[in-house]
């Protein structure tokens, strides 16, 4: 008669956190960073509002805001910021 061993169960990893300002909140509207150079903007009641798209412009960082097209499927771009900030509030009334 043989015995069968049952292998030894090895621990789950342990998920690290993630750290950085993932999210951020500038006029009542929410920024959540969902790339490394994307952020999706959403109103208080949740609803996205558009992303910002961070990308080099010259020497310096450019912020894009962006906006799901209605009658197609690609991002239209409303208008360009060198603040973060700026382009975020820039879907305060949308």
């Amino acid at each position: 008669m043989t015995s069968t061993q049952l292998a030894q169960s090895t621990p789950a990893p342990t998920l690290t956190p993630r750290t950085g300002p993932f999210t951020r909140r500038f006029a009542g509207l929410t920024a959540t960073q969902v790339h490394a150079a994307r952020w999706r903007v959403t109103g208080p009641n949740g609803a996205v509002r558009g992303y910002v798209v961070e990308h080099r412009h010259g020497t310096g960082v450019a912020y894009a805001a962006t906006r799901m097209s209605r009658t197609s499927t690609a991002f239209l771009t409303l208008d360009e910021f060198a603040d973060f900030a700026e382009a975020v509030t820039a879907f305060r009334y949308l």
